[in-house]
């Protein structure tokens, strides 16, 4: 997997919530990237100078999901650039094989810069994380890490999920892609902490999660969808105003399309 790997026709939400997991060949595209990068601000002769390329050389490194966040969170250039340094100077130093302890080496100016990046709301400290909640705050937005396959990905102190899980079928995905196209965001990050559920399981308190499906079979997703289906109609009469009429076609649509 390279920067810029996930399809550009999914929208922003589609993309952040189908974050991926980024292989050795993410690193080196990254370090290219930033080379690139780097050699703008630090022109070389004319002879010299390599092919330009169709987007910024920071949009290149930081890739499109993330330059789209950032724009979002009105992140300013100086940040941005100085994200893009630390995560070079992570991959280029070996620090992701031990994320938390590269932390801790840096100032406090530059664990504010990925705070602000992030848009975390706690102060980081290197100290209490572990290696899921350390790697992902060296990840520019798009990628994560979900070291035990709970579908969730530490990032400092918080937590997110991520759908289709990574091990979907890409039939799951396809269908996935195909009925949430378009959605409103707010619709799609419900839709997806309903399948989340389903696959995943419920934890409650500090507990495991319980009630999971097999994430990497067809037919679980399928089940998931029918018994979504089953419960709007057992419970019609007792749902909110306006549930039925929004969920329905969009899970009756989604078990159309998973066959």
């Amino acid at each position: 997997m390279t920067i810029n790997a996930l399809g550009n026709s999914l929208s922003t939400a589609q993309r952040v919530l189908q974050t991926r997991t980024p292989d050795a060949n993410f690193f080196d595209a990254f370090k290219t990237a930033y080379g690139q990068f780097e050699s703008t601000r630090h022109p070389q002769p004319a002879a010299e100078t390599s092919t330009s390329v169709s987007i910024s050389p920071l949009a290149q490194a930081l890739g499109q999901t993330h330059m789209e966040m950032a724009s979002r969170r009105g992140i300013n250039t100086q940040d941005e650039e100085a994200f893009a340094g630390i995560l070079n100077r992570a991959y280029s130093s070996g620090g992701m094989e031990d994320p938390a302890a590269f932390l801790k080496t840096l100032s406090r100016e530059d664990l504010g810069v990925i705070q602000r990046v992030h848009s975390l709301g706690a102060e980081i400290n290197p100290a209490g994380l572990g290696k899921e909640s350390a790697y992902n705050l060296l990840l520019p937005d798009g990628y994560s890490v979900d070291f035990n396959h709970d579908g969730m990905e530490d990032m400092g102190e918080g937590r997110g999920i991520h759908f289709p899980p990574r091990d979907a079928p890409q039939a799951v995905v396809d269908a996935w892609n195909t009925a949430t196209q378009g959605m409103d965001e707010i619709d799609l990050l419900s839709y997806s902490m309903v399948m989340h559920g389903y696959i995943h399981g419920i934890s409650i308190g500090d507990g495991p999660a319980t009630g999971g499906m097999d994430s990497s079979n067809i037919d679980s997703y399928r089940a998931a969808v029918g018994n979504y289906l089953d419960m709007l109609e057992r419970l019609r009469g007792q749902l909110p105003a306006g549930q039925y009429e929004n969920d329905q076609p969009f899970f009756d649509k989604l078990r159309t399309l998973l066959g």
